[in-house]
């Protein structure tokens, strides 16, 4: 039982339907237990998975460990599987209900990586100790709730997001239908984002450097992926500055790998992230990649495989914009390379096998011990 905020737009929500449907169906079942609402991503989950929506609203108590106690009885999973913040209440929860719990830890709210209330932490370290597995998907996101919460360091494992290649990867063909459609013509230089638009993924930083530039990058176009609160406030900087005729903003898409082809440089200016999905999509895809250095995606862009920059340093960022622009040996050597570390690190067959590992590793241990026990240190 996959314990979520919600099943909208996102990675942590991509990557849990990424999960399902690649984990054999014949040795696991799943139930995904959305806490507020549902979404796009809950359309792509199998016809055999239940989905529950308790619809919570903002009015509601902010205390849900009996309402999911009692969700997680109605279900008798083997495992509740608890994601993020808003999850965490489901460890107390499979606790109460007798259950196995696993707790994951997928990225953080901007805010958070310098600053969170005490009692969120104190919080988030009871339901630590209480889980019977507790992982992160960046070691950065490891690191950090260790020194805050002064949790174990040793009972945090490390599973990295994956990539489908077979969904993200180099297509002529597409990127020429695409560009086609999007009236770009072959000089011009496509620079994408994809990403929900909210303050930590701060895609004003990348409108910025492009101002700072001016002239330098030639004939540009940019083209942004994603929707949220921050629209009206790019719209209002793209109209300032006279570049709707250069700037696409695309909305929430279902083809996302198709955007991706038609770009020449991807980048990703968040101010905090766990392991970016969609960076790990455009490198799969072949773009050369500049990203925030920030989180995970330290992890991410490794050696040569990519170029970082300060977060929210758009002077930096220009440069390395600039650098790409101008250079066609730089951009084919970050692909190539790109792509080479996406194949062999972040797979998206690697990531499942080892959430299969865990499930396994924790469903037998709940076998081979007595209910009494198996609920108790």
């Amino acid at each position: 039982m996959h314990v979520v905020d919600h099943l909208g737009k996102g990675g942590l929500e991509n990557g849990l339907v990424n999960l399902i449907n690649g984990m054999d169906s014949m040795e696991f079942e799943h139930v995904v237990y959305a806490i507020r609402q549902l979404g796009a991503n809950a359309q792509r989950l199998p016809p055999n998975v239940r989905v529950i929506c308790q619809g919570k609203r903002d009015t509601d108590s902010r205390f849900q460990v009996g309402t999911f106690a009692r969700a997680i009885r109605a279900v008798q999973p083997n495992i509740v599987h608890s994601r993020n913040w808003a999850g965490v209440e489901g460890v107390m929860a499979a606790r109460l209900a007798r259950c196995y719990s696993v707790h994951s830890e997928h990225g953080l709210e901007a805010a958070a990586e310098t600053w969170e209330p005490k009692r969120r932490i104190w919080f988030r370290r009871l339901a630590m100790e209480l889980a019977h597995r507790v992982f992160s998907v960046s070691r950065h996101l490891k690191e950090l709730h260790c020194r805050r919460t002064g949790f174990n360091p040793g009972r945090i494992a490390v599973i990295h997001n994956g990539v489908d290649s077979q969904r993200f990867f180099p297509d002529p063909a597409s990127r020429a239908r695409m560009r086609e459609e999007l009236r770009l013509s072959a000089d011009e230089f496509c620079i994408g984002c994809v990403g929900n638009l909210l303050p930590v993924k701060s895609q004003i930083t990348v409108l910025e450097a492009i101002g700072e530039l001016g002239d330098k990058l030639g004939n540009w176009r940019l083209a942004m992926i994603g929707e949220g609160p921050e629209r009206a406030g790019l719209e209002r900087f793209i109209a300032d500055r006279g570049w709707e005729g250069r700037i696409q903003l695309l909305g929430t898409s279902e083809r996302v790998p198709e955007f991706l082809n038609a770009m020449d440089l991807y980048i990703l200016p968040s101010v905090a992230e766990g392991i970016s999905n969609s960076l790990l999509e455009a490198m799969s895809t072949g773009l050369p990649v500049i990203a925030s250095a920030v989180g995970g995606n330290l992890e991410v862009v490794e050696g040569d495989s990519g170029l970082l920059f300060e977060a929210r340093n758009t002077g930096q960022l220009a440069e390395r914009m600039l650098a790409v622009r101008t250079s066609d040996r730089l951009r084919q050597d970050l692909a190539r390379r790109g792509v080479e570390r996406v194949r062999e690190h972040f797979s998206l067959r690697s990531m499942i096998r080892n959430y299969e590992r865990l499930y396994e590793d924790v469903g037998a241990t709940a076998a081979a011990l007595p209910a009494r026990v198996a609920v108790g240190r």
